[in-house]
Formats: structure tokens, sequence, C-alpha cells
């Protein structure tokens, strides 16, 4: 009867579950063989849909991401930053000459340019000529060429603009000036209608007969404007990203406003960490902080400021900073990952254009407006340009002016946005396609195969405990020589 108990439990379960194919298995009117082929075909079936459960498990534990891209119209679009530098960072007539060629030596150790070594007379000589007082920013501005001098002309969406919508910096590029900068003392500017006629026009004079002869370097022979274009809070990068305008050309520089946003971990790798001298988070900001913190750990230092006490700038700059950029900058790029990618970051792609300048049109339409021949007359009074040079406006235009447009091709922003690609909900309904797919099954199986257990569990410890009872109470035989025997045995 425990038997025919155990094997209609079974058959209950099979003839009453929703798990696909286990009832052909009890199915009476089936033969042998093909009972044996549905017990084939279930075990195959699950073992699939298992297999497969695993691999969904697997692949979500692996946090997969996914990108996805928007394009956006707008009416307008703030204006990126623009930095502008003179392809040349000292001009001639802006220092003496031996503060020239020492400050050349120190610029071209901080940048790597030379070994430290070869500034050490650079180093004793502003020592002894300024001691503490020294600053390599105010050195760096005075030599490098004023935009005054440069910008001869400048409109935006139109409507003329001066040196007052310009900011002075001192970057990796030298002595630059920065349009639309952001600052609360110059408004934002933003462009509400696109091309080229609309946006930043630049004609500047690169003074290229005040380039310094001594101290310009076969590496870097150019003649013109180099540029960069960021987002208005991030500092501007002239080691990785910057573009050149040159002399006597007409340089169509079209952007598209790119915006990226990216996943922090587990999912991604951006972070953003808070800054001393930056209230906006960007990994350019980030390194420049880092660089100044390990010289200021390399030199014990402070790296806050000339107001700080032991501050790095003065004699310890030219002492320490100096001979140990080699080791800082090393220090740097071997630990590059203290500074993660911003978790957004806009970006301005570009495709750079130029066409030649018509000199001799061109001269006779310009001059009247910026005065080139005011400017020569007077480069050749000062004697940077001989005097007895012959030397036409159209010549002047070939070796000294950059005609320079910055603008949004299209008034669009792309976005590029990092995200989750699973989650509970994604694997649960995954993985109950799997069931339903491979067995037909549902969670109401799941609980019906959970209640068959229990049943089948509750079944063999019943039958196990009435065993244990029965081989307890039923007597296997007598011995009839104990006393015991005699004592229940009326007949003795």
């Amino acid at each position: 009867m425990m038997a025919k108990g155990k094997i209609d439990h079974d058959e209950r379960f099979a003839t009453t579950t929703s798990y696909h194919g286990v009832a052909h298995i009890y199915d009476s009117n089936n033969s042998k063989k093909t009972k044996s082929i549905w017990i084939i075909l279930v075990i195959l079936a699950t073992a699939i849909c298992i297999s497969q459960c695993v691999i969904i498990i697997y692949n979500a534990s692996l946090l997969p991401t996914r990108m996805v891209i928007r394009k956006r119209l707008m009416n307008s679009s703030v204006f990126p930053s623009v930095t502008i530098c003179n392809t040349n960072d000292f001009d001639y007539t802006g220092l003496p000459a031996n503060d020239l060629n020492h400050l050349s030596s120190i610029v071209n150790a901080i940048y790597g340019y030379t070994p430290a070594s070869a500034a050490d007379d650079a180093i004793q000589y502003f020592v002894q000529k300024h001691g503490d007082d020294f600053q390599i920013n105010n050195y760096t501005r005075m030599a490098g060429h004023k935009l005054k001098n440069m910008l001869l002309s400048c409109t935006w969406m139109g409507e003329p603009c001066t040196v007052n919508d310009f900011t002075n910096i001192i970057s990796n590029g030298g002595s630059c000036f920065t349009f639309n900068p952001g600052t609360n003392a110059i408004p934002l500017k933003n462009q509400t209608v696109s091309g080229n006629i609309n946006g930043l026009r630049l004609i500047l004079n690169v003074e290229q007969y005040k380039y310094y002869s001594p101290l310009f370097s076969p590496q870097a022979p150019d003649a013109g404007i180099r540029f960069t274009i960021n987002y208005y809070k991030q500092p501007p990068n002239f080691i990785s990203k910057p573009y050149y305008a040159p002399t006597g050309f007409h340089t169509y520089v079209p952007i598209t406003l790119h915006r990226d946003k990216r996943l922090t971990k587990p999912w991604g790798e951006c972070g953003e960490l808070l800054l001393k001298d930056h209230s906006y988070y960007s990994r350019d900001a980030c390194l420049t902080e880092y660089a100044s913190e390990l010289a200021a750990l390399t030199c014990n230092c402070s790296s806050s400021g000339q107001t700080a006490t032991n501050s790095c700038n003065g004699a310890k700059f030219l002492t320490c900073i100096i001979p140990s950029s080699f080791v800082i900058r090393m220090s740097l790029s071997q630990n590059l990952s203290v500074c993660p990618i911003a978790c957004e970051t806009y970006s301005y792609p570009t495709e750079i254009s130029q066409s030649s300048l018509g000199t001799f049109a061109f001269s006779r339409v310009l001059d009247p407006v910026i005065n080139i021949s005011t400017i020569l007359g007077k480069a050749k009074d000062e004697h940077w340009i001989p005097p007895s040079l012959p030397y036409s406006v159209s010549e002047f235009i070939r070796d000294n002016i950059v005609y320079l447009d910055i603008y949004y091709s299209d008034l669009r922003v792309t976005e590029t946005e990092q995200q989750e690609d699973t989650g509970f909900s994604k694997v649960l309904s995954e993985i109950g396609g799997q069931l339903g797919l491979c067995i037909g099954a549902s969670v109401i199986t799941l609980c019906e195969i959970i209640q068959y257990l229990i049943g089948k569990f509750f079944t063999s410890e019943k039958k196990t405990n009435l065993n244990k009872r029965q081989n307890t109470t039923s007597p296997l035989f007598y011995n009839r020589n104990s006393p015991d025997a005699d004592a229940t045995n009326p007949d003795m």
C-alpha cells in the first residue's frame, strides 16, 4: 500500500502540474518507448533552461552598460570659451634680452623641452635679481604678446567686441587670452543663429617681426595662433587639445556641442573629486592641482599661493621646483588614475578648413579699416622691421595676419549617455522567458514543485516513522527458557 501511495503522489503531481512534458511520462496511453522519449526531452529542456538561466545571471553580474545617443535641436546654445595664444611665447620688446634668454631656459625646463640642469644659470640669475619676489606668471605675462597689439578686429554675432571681452590667463600655452570665460565680470554669450558670420570672428596680428630669433625653436617653427575650445567651466588644455591657425589664411572652425554622461562605479569608471581651486570638476583641472600638490610635497612648500606661509613661489620655485620638474612630471604621468574621468563632460568636435587670403584685394579692403599701413610704418620706425626692407602691405598680411572664424555650424546638441543595461526586473523577465520557452514553467510551477517536494518529504517521513513503530512492537520470536517466557505462558 505504501508503494502505491508513493506512486499515487508522483502521478498526482505529474497530471496536475503546469511543468510541460511531465504528464506524458505518466500517461498510461503512452508506450514505454514514448515515455522514454519524453523523459529524455524533459531532462534536456530542463538542462537547457538551467544553463541559460546561469548564463543570464552571470552576464548580469558583469554589470553591462549601453550607450544611448540623442540629438536635440536648440534655439540657442552657450558659446564655448575660446582661448588664443601666439605661437611665439616671447615678444622681444617685452623684456631685456638677458631676461628673455634666462626665462626661456626656465620655461623649457618646466615643460621638459630641455633637461632641468640646463636652467641652472637662469635660476641663479633670477635668484640674484629678484629672490623671493620672482613670479613666473608675471614674467610670462610681461614677456608675452599683448592682446591690445594683436587684436585688430573682433565681432560677435555681427556686433563689435573688444579686449574687454577677454581675460588674460597663464597656461601651458604661455600668456593667453580667453573669450567668453564665464566669469562674473563678463556675461556668458549665447549663439542664437548658426553660421560663421554669427559666431566669433577675429582678425589678429601675430607680430612675427617681434619674434625673438635666439629663442625660436626648430621643434615649433610656427607663426600663427594656437587656440583651444572648451566648456567655459573647464580650464584650457594646450598639451593634448590645441588647434592652429596660420598667418595669411582664413581659418574656418565650425563646431557642434557634444554632452557625455557616464556612470560611476561599479557600472562605470567616472568619478568627481572635490578640488581646492576649481568649483567645477574636470580631469584637466584635477591633474593641474595634483601637479601642484606633487610640487609642494617634493619641495616641502605650500601650493596655496603667494600669501601662504612657505609658498612655492619666489626662490623656492627657482631653487627646488624647476630642478625637480622632471621628477614631478614623471610622478604625474605614473599616477594619472588619481583623477578619474568626469561623469559629465562637454566637447566641441570640429573640422577645420582654410583658404588663402587674397592679400592684394584684402589689403585694399582691410587697410582703411584696421590701418595696416600705420602698423607697418610703426614697425619700421621702431626697427622691428628694417626700414630699408621693401615690404608691402600684402606681404605684411601674408606673414602676420590671421583671420579666424569660430561658430556653431548647427544649433543642436548630441547627448551620449551611459546607462545600466541590466537590473532585477530585466534579469527576472529573461529568466521567466527561458522558463516559459523551455519547460513552459512560471512562478506557479515553482510553487507546485515546492509543494510536491514538501509532500514527498512528509510522506517519506511518515513511512519511516511507521516502519520504526512496527519494528519495536512486533515480537519476532520467544526464548522459552527465559523467566519472562514462563511468566507469560499460562500452560506452564
